[in-house]
């Protein structure tokens, strides 16, 4: 029979269980392990593995696969089940992961009979001192009697999750600091992981994590609860090395290649291309502001201030497939992820990052949330938030939501551009059909408004707001807000966009 985690965890034949702990891990037994590190050099080259697992390629990562019906409470009848990611490719450090209940805590240890690694030779010499470089959960998400993925954790500090009928699309981040430049972005990684052992009823897995990087050092809770949406309870306390200029906190990083409202397709048979379509920000309670999501021509950088910051989220709301036609892919079903803050926040701005793209193998967006005052070295840094990864398009504020935006290149001349877009006739069915609804349109930049439209759409009484405008070709780029409004009061986000003439 092959030998089990459960079985090199209890070590029944040994005298005495070597690596057992009798100490109660929480929040604050991980912050003080981070206010440790922190005060101490950082050692770049900890956990780095043998120069044979650097240098595999893609394909031969990928042949390394762990054996299902070894991983860690196969048949101890809980809700979750736990199976590790063997170190190689881009994912070369090696992680201390540890199994811990009310009162104990004790090291997972890697053992190499947990992998098929198929028609791999592994030299012998690089065999020694290996530990997991990551790992995923378990649970029967979408049916009673199959146990599917529902969370990632591998490499820096990155995840990826799934609510019911999802498929992997964006990821979550510990941390993002200095993305999109221009000084050089950093990569903190979590380095060592505690991972609650569940009782058979619960329906939420705990996970303490140690995030350490040149800059900072942290300690970061996880409480997940898989569902129809998957809900991540984020905790971190961190204790900076030295001043960051962006700091980045609930950071989430996507892909965006072509949509219905990109110039062009790069030659490509499906009419979209991306995991999420747009980035949705709460700066207060009562607005929500909708950015479709750019294939930029240069790095884009665009900040959206808070006020009574109430969340943000990068969502993929158009799910239909023929709009995608990809049945491999399922671009129709990747999550949407929707960031809310626990407790009070201070003041600060969320970032959208862009990146142009020529493929859809790259993640080249990222949004975050950035404070307005600097985060200073020494003193504790402490943030709660709440995710939920989800199929939802919209998350309170005005009824009517963007539910798509069009693009018409060159309307008539080259200087001339014309949006199209639809908010969702659902949302705004008790407004009558005879109502005097009008826009609220503002520009930023040298353009010219030429025409402003509002019309209900007789087939599915959908709004449609038509614009158009002129600007120079080859001046700089305009940021195009607009709203519906009924009796001076909007009855809709705010739908805003970057155009490059």
């Amino acid at each position: 029979m092959p030998v089990r985690i459960l079985f090199l965890l209890s070590l029944a034949l040994l005298p005495a269980v070597r690596g057992v702990e009798r100490v109660s891990v929480d929040h604050a037994f991980v912050a003080r392990l981070a206010r440790e590190r922190a005060a101490a050099a950082y050692e770049p080259g900890r956990g780095e593995v043998h120069e044979f697992y650097r240098q595999m390629n893609y394909d031969t990562y990928q042949r390394i696969t762990f054996r299902r019906e070894q991983a860690l409470w196969y048949d101890a009848g809980l809700r979750f089940r736990l199976e590790f990611y063997h170190p190689g490719y881009l994912f070369t450090r090696a992680l201390q992961m540890h199994e811990i209940t009310d009162s104990h805590a004790q090291p997972i240890p890697f053992a190499r009979s947990l992998f098929d690694f198929h028609d791999i030779e592994v030299p012998w010499f690089s065999q020694r001192g290996l530990n997991y470089a990551g790992f995923r959960v378990l649970h029967p998400l979408n049916r009673a009697d199959k146990w599917d993925e529902m969370i990632s954790f591998l490499g820096a500090s990155y995840y990826r999750a799934l609510g019911k009928g999802h498929f992997y699309g964006l990821s979550g981040r510990g941390l993002a600091l200095n993305a999109g430049g221009p000084a050089p972005e950093e990569f903190p990684a979590f380095t060592e992981f505690w991972i609650r052992k569940p009782i058979p009823d619960d329906q939420t897995l705990h996970i303490h994590a140690l995030l350490d990087g040149p800059s900072v050092a942290g300690a970061y809770t996880f409480n997940i609860t898989p569902g129809d949406e998957t809900v991540i309870e984020t905790r971190a306390t961190l204790f900076f090395r030295r001043r960051v200029d962006v700091v980045g906190f609930a950071p989430l990083s996507s892909m965006f290649w072509f949509g219905e409202a990109s110039p062009h397709r790069y030659g490509d048979f499906r009419p979209e291309v991306h995991d999420s379509d747009g980035l949705l920000v709460a700066p207060d309670p009562e607005t929500r502001l909708w950015r479709p999501l750019l294939n930029p021509p240069g790095v884009w950088h665009t900040d959206f201030e808070t006020t009574a910051f109430t969340g943000f989220g990068l969502l993929q709301r158009d799910r239909a497939m023929i709009n995608y036609e990809d049945p491999e892919a399922r671009y129709d079903a990747r999550p949407s992820v929707w960031v809310e803050p626990i407790g009070s926040w201070p003041p600060g701005r969320v970032r959208l990052v862009e990146i142009p793209s020529n493929t859809e193998y790259h993640d080249n967006v990222t949004a975050f949330w950035v404070p307005q005052n600097p985060v200073e070295p020494g003193e504790p840094y402490e943030l709660a938030w709440r995710q939920r990864w989800t199929s939802a398009k919209h998350f309170g504020g005005p009824p009517g939501w963007v539910e798509a935006t069009r693009r018409t290149v060159h309307d008539g001349g080259p200087d001339l551009t014309k949006y199209v877009v639809d908010f969702d006739g659902g949302s705004l069915a008790s407004i009558p059909a005879e109502a005097a609804i009008t826009a609220d349109v503002s520009v930023s930049g040298p353009a010219e408004i030429r025409h402003v439209q509002v019309m209900r759409r007789q087939d599915d009484g959908r709004r449609r707001l038509i614009l158009r405008l002129a600007a120079k070709p080859g001046g700089p780029a305009v940021d195009i807000r607009a709203r519906l409004m009924l009796d001076q009061r909007a009855i809709s986000e705010t739908w805003t966009t970057r155009w490059q003439p």
